[in-house]
């Protein structure tokens, strides 16, 4: 929504309103990274697409990033990329967020009602001031408002998001000059919550490393589970690593899990 007139308190600290905002969106939306030699450079900055002397504007959508070697008159004159860029209205990939993370932030919100928003125009200076690179957990340790570091712990905390519901389309439509779903098919065996006493998503240990249940093998006995780590590296038997699935026998049991799974590395 593009209104000038607006004035309250949310818009005025956001994303769009002035152009430093402005310019760590683009850089979060393209991902810190030059449009022109793909590469995650120190030094960004932002170019308008529609040049201003060509009446572009300081909007998101006529920016976009570019590394300071990229950055040459030659690019700029008829023949270089950013003149192709303005003849060719280059199209930008839309910066949206994901829903669980609204959900998360009016959460948070919810139960901490004395916690302020802050951005990126923000943090990224914090960050800066306290010689840390860009990462996530770095962009935390700003928004603390920490004066100073006096050490990086090697320790950190690992989520990820775990869909437990296979969403199968055979199961959902009929295939191809049928009437019928295609309920019989044999991998359909796999579309199932637990199996062997082991649930989706459960956490064990196998042959000495922890994994996640990340589904179950086919058959008639069917009491194997596929096994992944945090990351989604599927976890194989060291003598058989043939095998795609370990046998529930094999496995030790620590916890259930929700949707969510998690690990501390160090």
């Amino acid at each position: 929504m593009i209104n000038p007139d607006i004035s309250e308190t949310d818009y005025q600290n956001g994303n769009t309103k002035d152009y430093y905002d402005v310019r760590y969106f683009v850089f979060a939306r393209d991902n810190y990274t030059c449009q022109v030699c793909k590469k995650r450079k120190p030094h960004l900055r932002t170019h308008h697409i529609v040049y201003k002397s060509s009446g572009g504007t300081n909007r998101a959508d006529n920016l976009i990033t570019v590394c300071d070697e990229c950055h040459t008159p030659e690019n700029h004159k008829a023949g270089g990329i950013f003149y192709l860029w303005m003849e060719k209205h280059k199209k930008l990939k839309q910066y949206k967020e994901p829903t669980f993370m609204n959900i998360v932030r009016k959460r948070t919100m919810a139960r901490y009602p004395m916690a302020e928003f802050t951005y990126g125009s923000i943090t990224a200076p914090n960050r800066i001031a306290l010689g840390l690179e860009k990462t996530h957990y770095n962009d935390a340790i700003a928004i603390a408002g920490m004066e100073s570091i006096k050490y990086n712990p090697i320790e950190h905390l690992y989520y990820k998001q775990f869909r437990k519901k296979k969403r199968s389309l055979h199961e959902q439509t009929a295939r191809k000059a049928k009437t019928g779903k295609n309920t019989n098919a044999v991998r359909n065996c796999k579309n199932v919550k637990q199996r062997g006493g082991f649930f989706l998503n459960d956490k064990v240990v196998f042959q000495g490393k922890v994994a996640w249940v990340y589904g179950f093998a086919c058959g008639e006995k069917g009491k194997a589970c596929v096994l992944r780590d945090i990351k989604g590296i599927m976890i194989r038997d060291v003598e058989h690593t043939s095998l795609t699935a370990q046998s529930a026998s094999k496995l030790n049991f620590l916890c259930h899990n929700n949707g969510w799974i998690y690990s501390q590395f160090i």
